[in-house]
């Protein structure tokens, strides 16, 4: 199998050049770097897609990060940014932030979307600034940097679900976490919290649940175990958890929703067919996740209008646990 030393050798030019040119470093010039894709080629060093994409300095490839690879959430959004790239004839590379710094300094993209917070803001600054096209969907970054901002509105629905629980006369109204670090938590506590600023209350209790089902789970149970009371109203920042705060209630003989009321975040399938059916708040993933494929493909096509913001609908659920 042929090697970058073997390339530079029949190019006539330094391994150095060669790695240039296969990350289409701009510092080399066309007519060196025409004839380094050519002795690639001939060498079969790269794959032939690869390889034509590296003649027109296009991949039509997005790199995606995801904070994990499970979860009914991320599976519909990746379902969703898939079929809009298909359409428009670009593919989608999947991976884990922790590969971020790798992925994207083989530049085998044109583009990427992040929804990963555990990618480092400094490199994707760094990135952006060489040209290469980030969506963020975490936070907004430094104006310098060619990174678009699309993020969801979490603090609206969860301030407007918190203030109907409080016109219905409840006040001891308590919060469940999911990961502190993430800004989709940030977003839907300020929103928790501003609805009980307006009516003077404080939170009633505070739990923290990871955004997964067994620590919310883990989490209620901690907390009854350890003497606390439940609140009236029990707000979870997503629906696995509240979904193991029901599981533990049923389990322990705490019926639901007589001794509390239960809210999630996310409508996911398996909310419908819980018991009792969880109250929560839909947003228009499906639309938003489109939206983010024609965000990125639009600026690496240099259409201005791409530019332009998009925040989905939401609509909130009742059902029988609040």
């Amino acid at each position: 199998m042929s090697t970058i030393k073997d390339i530079a050798k029949r190019a006539g030019v330094s391994i150095a050049t060669v790695s240039y040119v296969l990350n289409n470093d701009p510092r080399i010039s066309e007519e060196t770097a025409a004839r380094v894709r050519r002795v690639a080629e001939e060498m079969n060093y790269l794959a032939s897609g690869i390889a034509k994409s590296l003649k027109k300095k296009k991949t039509n490839n997005i790199l995606i990060f995801i904070p994990e690879f499970g979860g009914p959430i991320y599976q519909e959004i990746l379902e969703e940014i898939h079929k809009a790239l298909k359409a428009v004839d670009y593919r989608m590379i999947v991976c884990n932030g922790d590969l971020a710094n790798e992925m994207l300094s083989e530049r085998q993209a044109d583009g990427a979307i992040v929804l990963d917070i555990t990618v480092s803001p400094i490199l994707l600054e760094k990135v952006a600034r060489t040209g290469f096209p980030i969506v963020d969907t975490r936070k907004v970054f430094g104006k310098d940097a060619r990174i678009i901002v699309r993020v969801m509105d979490g603090f609206t629905p969860v301030y407007e679900v918190v203030k109907i629980a409080i016109a219905e006369g409840y006040t001891r109204i308590g919060y469940m976490h999911g990961s502190t670090a993430s800004p989709d938590n940030t977003k839907r506590y300020n929103g928790f919290l501003s609805a009980l600023a307006g009516a003077n209350l404080a939170p009633f209790c505070e739990l923290r649940g990871e955004f997964r089902e067994k620590d919310g789970y883990e989490a209620i149970k901690q907390y009854v175990e350890a003497g606390g009371e439940l609140p009236e109203v029990l707000f979870c920042a997503n629906d696995e958890m509240a979904i193991g705060v029901i599981k533990y209630c049923n389990e322990s003989g705490r019926p639901l929703p007589e001794t509390m009321k239960i809210i999630g975040f996310d409508n996911i399938q398996l909310g419908r067919y819980v018991k009792p059916a969880l109250t929560t708040i839909d947003i228009n993933r499906a639309e938003w996740s489109r939206m983010l494929a024609e965000t990125i493909v639009g600026v690496i096509e240099d259409r201005p209008e791409a530019a332009s913001n998009y925040r989905p609908e939401y609509r909130i659920i009742r059902r029988e646990s609040f």
